[in-house]
């Protein structure tokens, strides 16, 4: 499969990226940080307030392009030692500069914060830690062994996500004996059960309640490799835009999830599976024959989704000292100003950061994969 191919995908990366960080604007914007300022709100952001959507966009997406990438080369145990290298140094090394970073800046942000520091943005920079808990987090386990919430809040989805990377080779191995569909489905209920029954005692159980996401998205690329169905973009995009709409609208309870569909009467997995719709809209689209400004722009920001990701916190919290050192107060002017800037100052830097951090990490996974 060529890399056009695939764009669709990093597209939709792109698109979960922005979700998140609307999300996260939208939280700060509509605190009220004095009494002369208002709480910020605008009906149609809201309606994209998609953090957790996007979240699981992310997931069902690492488990399509790993399957797609990795299928012919996972093929047996000695394998998976490459595939784990690769992995490693694609998510580690950008996380762990990023914390760095954090460790800086909280100290700043403690020092030129005037407001609530209960408020949403500032409780996480707030909160105490210790060189141990900075350990947790480096070895990418502290969804397990806690403590949950510190540094930034977006860090918490890193761990689940390693920890799929880290099961992944033995569901592909299991995967070349028939019938291959049945194991990323196996595994998926598997782990669900181990989170629906509270079998084992972990500080957060998301890599358990979340699989599915990742491992549907497994399965959506092997169905994916034995269909020919495929969709114009314009019909994919109304279709896209659909299944947002109904994210957006399920997540602020305009329409209640029916409770008689079992497993996904739970809000979360509903987002879910509509993640995996997503993804799958995504995979079934033609490629387009020629880009433009726009769709180069959007592989752009997929590309750099990762860094996005890491440091867009980084941007919201200096964007909420600058409204409170400036008094950007009111619902309209602090809601622009939180936007533009958290978004502009988010992608510029990633932009950088991907450069310079993430593609070096890249080029040493591969080469170590190889040697």
């Amino acid at each position: 499969m060529n890399r056009r191919h695939l764009d669709s995908l990093t597209w939709l990366r792109a698109i979960a990226a922005i979700f998140v960080l609307i999300s996260h604007c939208y939280k700060v914007a509509e605190t009220q940080y004095a009494i002369t300022d208002e709480p910020s709100y605008f009906f149609p952001i809201k309606l994209l307030d998609l953090g957790t959507f996007g979240v699981y966009l992310f997931f069902a997406l690492s488990g399509c392009t790993l399957f797609i990438s990795n299928r012919s080369k996972v093929n047996s145990i000695g394998s998976i030692g490459g595939f784990y290298a690769k992995r490693f140094f694609r998510i580690w090394p950008p996380f762990a500069v990023s914390l760095i970073v954090y460790l800086l800046f909280i100290e700043v942000f403690k020092e030129l914060y005037t407001s609530e520091p209960t408020f949403w943005v500032a409780a996480q920079f707030f909160k105490e830690y210790s060189l141990v808990d900075v350990l947790h987090y480096l070895s990418l386990t502290f969804n397990l062994t806690g403590p949950k919430g510190l540094f930034i809040y977006p860090y918490w989805s890193l761990p689940v996500e390693f920890q799929y990377y880290l099961m992944l080779p033995l569901v592909m191995i299991l995967m070349k004996f028939k019938p291959a569909f049945i194991y990323p489905v196996l595994i998926s209920a598997l782990l669900y059960l181990v989170y629906a029954n509270k079998l084992i005692i972990v500080d957060r159980l998301d890599v358990f309640q979340m699989a599915f996401t990742f491992f549907g998205g497994v399965l959506l690329a092997k169905i994916y490799l034995n269909i020919n169905i495929r969709l114009p973009l314009i019909l994919s995009l109304f279709l896209f835009l659909i299944v947002s709409l109904i994210a957006g609208l399920i997540r602020n309870d305009i329409v209640q999830v029916p409770e008689q569909i079992l497993f996904f009467s739970n809000k979360w997995n509903m987002f879910g599976a509509l993640a995996l719709i997503s993804v799958f809209i995504a995979l079934i689209t033609k490629p387009i024959k020629k880009s433009n400004w726009l769709s180069r722009f959007i592989f752009n920001v997929g590309e750099i989704s990762y860094s996005i990701y890491l440091y867009h916190m980084l941007f919201i919290g200096l964007a909420v000292l600058l409204v409170l050192h400036f008094e950007i107060y009111g619902d309209t002017p602090k809601l622009l100003f939180i936007f533009s800037f958290s978004f502009i100052s988010s992608y510029l830097f990633s932009k950088w950061a991907f450069l310079m951090v993430e593609k070096p990490s890249m080029k040493l996974g591969k080469r170590l994969s190889n040697s």
